[in-house]
Parts: structure tokens; C-alpha cells; sequence
């Protein structure tokens, strides 16, 4: 009981969310410390309703970008028409356990949304070793996208960097621990490097205020991240 309410006090640290709206709003990019946003429950919950969800291999993003990851689609967000859930209990869940409260609450001062978000696209990504995410814009795949939230699940992997590119000048380079999450806006291109050993893995997710159609113009038929 104790660690729960120590749990729930750092999530709902006036302080500590300040600072990493600070952050992000200064670097574009901020990588929120463990059990801050997800406790060791909430990851080890994640991880068993995503074994639920059929996976594959994506080798071509939205805008023609070269990917070698594998991914377990939780809600997608297709052209022309509203984000909505996988078929499948788990899906849901997911989704469920995503928009608590006080996650929400948080995560929502961290963003500075002056209205509440919703979660347009959300999918887990595996990268084995020799995998990768190569360079992207996550608005290309829906313009109304505004956050991404990343959530490190696994402990020990080599490679992986998660890089973000502000300019064409400077380079960020990230490398979140377990129950790390990192935060970046949608309108900085990023990759993932190469992993090199064992394996990475990840929730990922789209934040929005829009919660209507995808309004990206279809230029190919790229099934993409």
C-alpha cells in the first residue's frame, strides 16, 4: 500500500510535471524518469495484454520511409476515416489503462493542452537485433498528430538510440531505461538505431485534439507506422 500511494504521489507531482513541460517545450523532446507516469504494475499489465495481439512486420512507413520493426497495431488512425481500437478485448484494455484518470490528468500538464488530448494511434513496436525505425515525421502520417509517447519496456538491449533531428544542424540522442517514457512532438523528424543485441521494446502512442477523421491526403498505399 505504501509503495502504491508513493507511486501515485509521484505521478501527481506539481513540481516534477512542471519541469518536464519546461523541458519539453524548451528541447521538443523530454524523457519522463520510471514510475513517474507508469508504475511496475501498470508495464507488467501492458506486457501481458499485448502477448494477445497479433503481431507484424512493417518494412514502409506513411511517407515512403525504410523500416525494419515488428508491430502489434492497439488503435490505428487511417486516412479518411476516425481512430478507432483493434478488434480484441486487449486492444481495449490497453487503451483503458492509457487514459486513467490521473495518467491523463498528467500527462495533459506535461503537454499543455488546454483541452483534454485523445489517443489517435497506438501500437507496441519489437526490434530484434538488426532492426530499426528509420527517419520520420509522425505528422506525415496524420497532420493533426501533435505528441508521441514512448514507453520502454524493455531492460537489457544494445543499439536502439531513439535520435531526434530539430534542425538540420543538431542531433538529440536518447536512451530511455525500463519504464522510461519519452515525449517528443510530432512536427521533429526521429529514428530508432539499429539494435545490436538482445531486444527493444515499446508502446507507443499519438496525441491529439482532434479526435475526427484523419484528414492526410492518401498519396500511396504505404501501410505504415
Amino acid at each position: 500500500m505504501a509503495r502504491a500511494m508513493n507511486d501515485r504521489s509521484r505521478l501527481l507531482s506539481e513540481e516534477a510535471l512542471t519541469k518536464y513541460r519546461i523541458e519539453l517545450l524548451v528541447k521538443g523532446t523530454v524523457v519522463i524518469a520510471p514510475q513517474t507516469l507508469f508504475t511496475q504494475d501498470d508495464l507488467a499489465r501492458i506486457d501481458q495484454l499485448q502477448m494477445e495481439i497479433p503481431e507484424e512486420e512493417v518494412r514502409m512507413g506513411d511517407a515512403g520511409d525504410s523500416h525494419n520493426v515488428f508491430v502489434k497495431r492497439v488503435r490505428v488512425d487511417p486516412p479518411g476515416r476516425p481512430p478507432s481500437n483493434v478488434d480484441g478485448k486487449a486492444p481495449g484494455q490497453i487503451i483503458e489503462l492509457l487514459q486513467r484518470k490521473d495518467r491523463s490528468l498528467a500527462l495533459k500538464k506535461i503537454l499543455g493542452a488546454s483541452s483534454d488530448y485523445v489517443i489517435r494511434r497506438c501500437q507496441m513496436h519489437r526490434l530484434p537485433p538488426g532492426s530499426f525505425v528509420g527517419i520520420h515525421l509522425d505528422a506525415e502520417s496524420d497532420p493533426d498528430f501533435e505528441y508521441s509517447v514512448i514507453v520502454q519496456l524493455a531492460r537489457d538491449f544494445e543499439g536502439g538510440e531513439f535520435v531526434v533531428y530539430p534542425n538540420a544542424y543538431e542531433q538529440q540522442v536518447f536512451r530511455p531505461p525500463f519504464g522510461a517514457v519519452v515525449v517528443t512532438t510530432c512536427r521533429i523528424r526521429h529514428e530508432v538505431k539499429p539494435v545490436h543485441a538482445g531486444e527493444r521494446r515499446s508502446l507507443v502512442y499519438f496525441c491529439s485534439k482532434r479526435s475526427g477523421v484523419n484528414r492526410r491526403i492518401i498519396e500511396s498505399t504505404a501501410d505504415g507506422l
